[in-house]
């Protein structure tokens, strides 16, 4: 596997490693004052303003941004001689009307780029680190770890004051379950203790349409429920948008954590060992 250097460290009292090779990159403070800003940014105003949506995703595109794929082309709108200009350059066309293509073409190898793997791989392996940090807590303090996530945690008892506040990178609670299903990966619905549904369904559009029991249904040893949705087409040749019915199948997922059934229901989940 490729691991980050502080994952690496964090890891050593549980795993033995064998290092082949690395990288090394330089490091530095370089984003402390872009995320405050943003960050002071969203607290101005509700979650239903346009400009806390902004503001986040400003913060949550920043890793990615330096984690892209280094692929040598560029996709624009060009006419008949800008065509015939690219030469062996170009790598797809699409005819969209007499005088008017839309093309895939390689850019000059003397570009530059602004990515940088390194910055993408300590923002997330920092951030994993951290939320291991939350789950040892709870391990070492009988509090059992329903389900979590990449910036979540799903606990049977409340977590103490000091992990909680609207600081930036602390946790805050979200809602209380009376009743919830965990299914997998972004993938939980219930029923919270002042009445409302919540439901997140991964890729689907209309997750709180599917009732409670119906998500409950799916803790039934080989389950599925067939969905459907409605998701936007796009055709550049046509030059049209269009939305269409798909078909959506939604069952358990064991990608990461083996399901345990007990009298073919799902009780509980287990770690791969390979």
């Amino acid at each position: 596997m490729i691991i980050n250097s502080c994952e690496y460290y964090n890891s050593l009292k549980d795993y033995d490693f064998k290092i082949i090779k690395g990288y090394h990159f330089k490091s530095g403070n370089i984003f402390f004052n872009y995320i405050n800003d943003m960050y002071n940014l969203r607290l101005k105003y509700p979650k239903s303003d346009p400009m806390n949506l902004l503001a986040k995703l400003l913060m949550n595109s920043l890793y990615g941004r330096f984690g892209m794929k280094d692929i040598q082309t560029l996709s624009i709108f060009v006419d008949k001689d800008q065509l015939k200009q690219q030469g062996n350059e170009l790598v797809t066309s699409i005819k969209l009307d007499d005088n008017l293509f839309f093309i895939e073409a390689i850019v000059d190898d003397s570009k530059q780029f602004e990515i940088n793997v390194g910055i993408a791989s300590i923002i997330t392996a920092y951030s994993r680190v951290h939320m291991q940090k939350i789950k040892k807590f709870c391990l070492d303090n009988g509090i059992i770890i329903y389900y979590f996530d990449t910036d979540s945690i799903f606990t049977n008892k409340p977590l103490p004051d000091w992990m909680i506040s609207n600081k930036l990178g602390d946790l805050k609670l979200e809602y209380i379950f009376d009743e919830v299903v965990f299914l997998g990966p972004k993938i939980y619905a219930g029923i919270t203790t002042d009445g409302n549904y919540i439901s997140k369904i991964k890729g689907f559009k209309d997750s709180k349409s599917i009732p409670f029991e119906k998500m409950k249904s799916l803790l039934i040893e080989n389950s599925s429920l067939d969905l459907t949705h409605i998701k936007w087409f796009r055709s550049l040749i046509n030059s049209s948008i269009k939305l269409e019915k798909s078909p959506y199948l939604l069952t358990p997922t064991q990608n990461k954590r083996k399901l345990i059934f007990e009298d073919g229901i799902a009780t509980s989940t287990i770690p791969f060992k390979i």
